[in-house]
């Protein structure tokens, strides 16, 4: 059994979506490097939204795109990274952001 029909199995069938080969051209071209495929294959199935009311993950075509949130997250993160560094403190923001070499990749975030 696959990865994607052991989800399947837990969140039900997908709604039929139509993935474009294309739809991940952009952001992987941000990100420098492919994304790991079971990823992409589960939201080519699924696109946006919440699973199981915990975990938001978007899709590079869904209604808020994957690429926009990620600049946005990557910016604004640095941001405060960079503010805490100035005053001598990382602990609550201990690693760089994309596009920082070994900078962490936002693919998603919390059901608020």
């Amino acid at each position: 059994m696959s990865s994607l029909d052991e989800l399947q199995a837990l969140l039900g069938e997908p709604v039929g979506r139509q993935p474009s080969p294309d739809d991940w051209n952009e952001v992987e071209q941000y990100v420098g490097s492919a994304l790991p495929g079971d990823f992409k294959t589960f939201l080519n199935a699924y696109g946006s939204g919440a699973i199981s009311g915990e975990l938001v993950v978007f899709h590079p075509r869904g209604p808020s795109p994957l690429l926009g949130r990620m600049r946005k997250t990557h910016q604004t993160f640095t941001e405060r990274r960079d503010r805490a560094l100035s005053f001598g403190g990382s602990a609550h923001v201990p690693y760089p952001f994309h596009p920082e070499p070994g900078g962490l990749i936002s693919w998603g975030r919390p059901q608020w």
